[in-house]
């Protein structure tokens, strides 16, 4: 091999390392919803698939929710070969239960959700206030609840949340959680809160490449055994109520795709050289 053709696969191994297309996207959520329980994991026969509010935590009578949120992964355009970097979910609160005062420090974990689950339309249309709503609104067709992942009145015994043996209550999720974070100031409203980890990476990375598992995450507080513990942030319909998309739930993805570059044109050129080279 001449040292020309040397030279070329040196800079080629360079290049080739640098071949990738890196971008940030920010994806708005498909769905969310809070599903709600009594002390004692009882379903209320309350949801909120129009609800202004995603709730994690606890009210004052130690009534628990928790929230699912989906987001418009399709919309995104990522590559199935694309390689995840990095994930942060962002909401934005709209309340807090008791004072700041109850609890200085309030973790909320996010699970990735195992099921396929409903966004029905109860609450609409939708408040531009989370006051009157913390409890939720009567369920209907197509709502996800406590029990159920999409509620079915003429049929009870389909659509609850199951894993493939006995009912589940409260969701159907991953036994380990994506992500946690731990929040100390509570005092703005509409401050953003984030959530970012390896785990909400990997669970993107998943859904990328499969192109489907895609159900999103389910928020769920340390403190939802504390009354009056809940935080509530504000949902994409609770965004869209108030006419402000700024305080709307997204996910913000970075990225890398691998991409036919400077390696190839060297190679290229290597092929050229050798094919030229005059026989002895």
């Amino acid at each position: 091999m001449t040292r020309a053709a040397i030279s070329l696969l040196a800079l080629g191994a360079i290049l080739a390392a640098g071949d990738a297309r890196a971008a940030v996207v920010s994806v708005a959520a498909l769905k969310d919803s809070t599903i709600f329980g009594t002390a004692a994991g009882a379903d209320t026969g309350n949801a909120a698939g129009r609800g202004p509010f995603l709730i994690a935590g606890a009210d004052g009578t130690g009534g628990r929710k928790r929230s699912l949120i989906e987001f418009d992964l399709a919309s995104a355009g990522i590559p199935t070969n694309a390689t995840i970097g990095s994930v942060t979910m962002t909401l934005h609160l709209a309340q807090v239960a008791g004072s700041s005062a109850n609890y200085t420090s309030r973790t909320i974990r996010l699970y990735a959700l195992q099921q396929d689950w409903g966004e029905g339309s109860s609450g609409s249309p939708t408040s531009a206030g989370v006051n009157s709503a913390g409890q939720g609104y009567p369920r209907v067709v197509g709502d996800s609840t406590w029990d159920y992942a999409s509620f079915d009145p003429a049929n009870l015994a389909s659509g609850t949340w199951n894993a493939g043996g006995p009912n589940l209550h409260g969701g159907n999720f991953a036994s380990v959680e994506s992500a946690a974070s731990t929040f100390t100031s509570f005092t703005m409203t509409n401050a953003a809160f984030t959530w970012s980890s390896p785990g909400m990476a990997a669970d993107v990375q998943r859904w990328v490449n499969s192109g489907a598992g895609n159900f999103g995450w389910l928020l769920k507080s340390d403190l939802e055994d504390m009354p009056t513990s809940f935080l509530a942030f504000w949902s994409r319909d609770g965004a869209a109520a108030n006419s402000n998309p700024s305080i709307a739930p997204s996910l913000s993805i970075a990225y890398s795709v691998p991409e036919p570059g400077g390696a190839a044109l060297v190679a290229c050129g290597v092929m050229g050289l050798v094919a030229r080279r005059p026989r002895r």
